[in-house]
């Protein structure tokens, strides 16, 4: 939250909601966490399905 600007600017932005420092970061942590899960629990990809894989039958 000290060097990434775009994550300053949404602190900011959020602070003058009136968030406070906990609610600020509770919020981009639920993201990563919705995102991660998606990932995790979305099945994996079949190769023959990936862009540029070539059939070998």
């Amino acid at each position: 939250m000290r060097c990434h600007q775009p994550t300053k600017d949404y602190v900011t932005r959020r602070t003058t909601e009136g968030k406070t420092k906990t609610e600020i970061m509770r919020c981009p942590k639920r993201y990563i966490a919705r995102e991660t899960f998606h990932l995790l629990a979305s099945p994996p990809l079949d190769q023959a399905s990936l862009p540029g894989a070539t059939a070998t039958d």
